[in-house]
């Protein structure tokens, strides 16, 4: 689908309190009705960032109401809100809230060309530290019908440094989130209890950390679909301002479209 014109519009979603999502949809505007796809970024990135404007114009000439999206805690930083408010906003909790909205957003018609959407057939996909968020929030939510993640899908970590004053109130909102929901972020738990279909897609040279916990999900959950990309890094070799797609982005954008054409 390539040679169509894909149709983009942003959008934004008050959640009130002065927080907000901004995003943008993007689709080939036929009339005809599609899988909805929702794109969560990075834990350092936003949906502008690197290869996203990219992968979400791919996504909707492959078919899909493609939704991109900042979370939260763009939005507070970037109006220079208070540390502690971007702090309490930037938690594992309120990403899985983020996501909450944005899919609500779409199953009430309320995100720009709504009629082109199927919620029906929706599928969420999450890069690193969402990708977490977004196996937490499909397990938790069963009208999900699909999940994928991309160099993700480990148990929430806790920051690294002192304690006490010498945390920043960013490390001090998600280490109590953490904390406190300990039994909720059991990744591999929720990820065992998925009853949707789910892809994980991990690159060869991420970091130890994702690799062994990709290896542990694995285990316990093998009827479940995972690919290797070889040589692949935490962004598949893609950097950011953006200089293009890499063949390890290239063959994680497929394995993704080929596994999502066998759920929808």
């Amino acid at each position: 689908m390539s040679n169509q014109v894909i149709a983009a519009q942003r959008f934004g979603i008050d959640l009130g309190g002065g927080h907000f999502i901004h995003g943008e949809v993007k689709a080939v505007d036929d009339g005809t009705v599609k899988p909805v796809l929702v794109l969560s970024h990075g834990f350092k990135g936003h949906k502008d960032w690197g290869f996203w404007p990219e992968v979400s114009r791919r996504f909707a000439e492959e078919g899909f109401y493609t939704i991109s999206y900042d979370f939260a805690r763009i939005h507070a930083r970037n109006e220079g809100q208070d540390e502690r408010v971007v702090a309490a906003v930037s938690t594992v909790s309120r990403e899985v809230r983020d996501i909450e909205a944005v899919v609500n957003a779409v199953r009430k018609g309320e995100l720009p060309f709504a009629n082109e959407a199927d919620p029906e057939r929706l599928a969420i996909l999450g890069h690193s530290r969402s990708g977490s968020s977004s196996i937490i929030y499909a397990a938790e939510h069963p009208g999900v019908g699909a999940v994928v993640v991309w160099n993700g899908g480990s148990t929430p970590a806790l920051p690294a440094g002192g304690n006490g004053e010498q945390l920043s109130y960013h490390d001090q909102a998600i280490i109590a989130d953490i904390e406190s929901n300990e039994a909720r972020f059991d990744v591999a738990n929720k990820f065992q209890s998925l009853s949707v279909p789910a892809l994980l897609v991990q690159g060869t040279n991420d970091n130890e950390r994702l690799l062994a916990h990709n290896k542990r999900l694995q285990e316990i959950a093998p009827d479940q679909h995972f690919v290797s990309i070889a040589g692949g890094d935490h962004t598949f070799g893609a950097v950011h301002p953006y200089e293009g797609a890499t063949r390890e982005l290239d063959e994680a954008f497929a394995e993704t479209v080929q596994f999502l054409r066998t759920v929808y």
